[in-house]
């Protein structure tokens, strides 16, 4: 049996076609409105980008790709993940009918498929890369990194065991749930307890605990430079790594990271920091440059769980932990 995909479409910059995906059960995507139905154009990827983008010329490369996704590759039987904006929760169905083309809302969110809703959870019980991976600017793309989460978690909210993976491996589970649960609760106490100046002494210890000399600026200076840290006692000798941090869920946009790195010194180091992540743009010019690091949510969740005996009793009280014992799979194969 063909193993069902997962799919993330949103409804719309705004959530404009809401009231389609949750009051006519169709989930719908608005390019290439003015051409009218698409099925009938080439079923090679190649041939059909070319068909619609000499036919729309307003319609990009990459919108193509998304319609040939939806008409083509989306199967009935697939999940769907719809993020919806007014209330921060994600809806959870099933692909029930084939593209069909509305002719009569031609201008509405026309490219349109029959959806089963099967559940729906507050965004605040997943984990953040799963989020993350969600958070795509794209209209239509497929969830595969955090696809086990989803499953588990929204089978749980509609209590239907067959959405559960028949090879599942419960001790594997358990392991991975102990690990989600805890970077869940990290990121909600950074959300709720660190978010704004707070966050910037919090990442100035965590460089202590990793083994620096640093210290948050806010108190002497206000160039977007917010955590200095440097391996010396005196803070002279290079590089000294300038820490940028930035407490949102959106992605950082190139033009902000290129703001910050014009900050840096050429012998100096520039740490982005961010709950968030960064668009594609971004990591893009960060690669060109051999002293600038960026650090998402997942990343830096991962540097607080890893350093996180080291950090001071202030800052543990505020993100309080315990290790707990859990399964060692891979010394179990050993």
């Amino acid at each position: 049996m063909e193993k069902r995909r997962i799919w993330a479409v949103r409804a719309g910059s705004f959530g404009q076609a809401d009231h389609i995906f949750l009051g006519l059960n169709q989930i719908a995507i608005s390019f290439a409105e003015s051409g009218g139905d698409v099925s009938q154009l080439p079923v090679a990827r190649g041939a059909f980008r070319d068909a619609v983008s000499a036919s729309h010329a307003s319609t990009v490369p990459t919108q193509a790709n998304q319609l040939f996704r939806f008409l083509h590759e989306m199967r009935i039987g697939d999940y769907v993940i719809y993020p919806r904006k007014s209330d921060r929760t994600l809806h959870w169905g099933e692909v029930t009918g084939p593209y069909i083309f509305d002719r009569e809302r031609s201008n509405e969110f026309a490219h349109r498929r029959s959806v089963q809703w099967l559940a729906k959870l507050s965004r605040d019980i997943f984990s953040q890369g799963a989020l993350y991976e969600i958070g795509s600017i794209l209209t239509l793309f497929e969830v595969k990194s955090f696809a086990s989460e989803f499953i588990r978690k929204f089978a749980a909210a509609s209590q239907d065991s067959g959405l559960l993976p028949e090879e599942e491996d419960l001790e594997e589970a358990a392991a991975r749930d102990v690990g989600e649960t805890t970077r869940d609760f990290i990121a909600r106490r950074i959300r709720t307890d660190l978010k704004g100046y707070p966050l910037e002494p919090f990442v100035a210890d965590l460089f202590r605990a990793m083994g620096y000399q640093s210290h948050a600026t806010r108190g002497v200076r206000d160039d977007g430079i917010d955590v200095v840290a440097h391996k010396d006692e005196l803070g002279i000798e290079p590089p000294i790594i300038k820490i940028q941090v930035k407490a949102q869920e959106s992605n950082i946009p190139a033009d902000v990271v290129k703001a910050f790195y014009a900050m840096v010194h050429e012998r100096d180091v520039g740490v982005f920091i961010t709950t968030g992540g960064f668009t594609q743009s971004a990591h893009e010019f960060a690669r060109t440059k051999g002293n600038i690091k960026l650090v998402d949510g997942v990343q830096f969740i991962g540097l607080i769980e890893r350093h996180y005996d080291a950090l001071d009793a202030k800052h543990r009280r505020e993100i309080p932990l315990r290790r707990v014992l859990v399964p060692d799979l891979t010394f179990a194969e050993d």
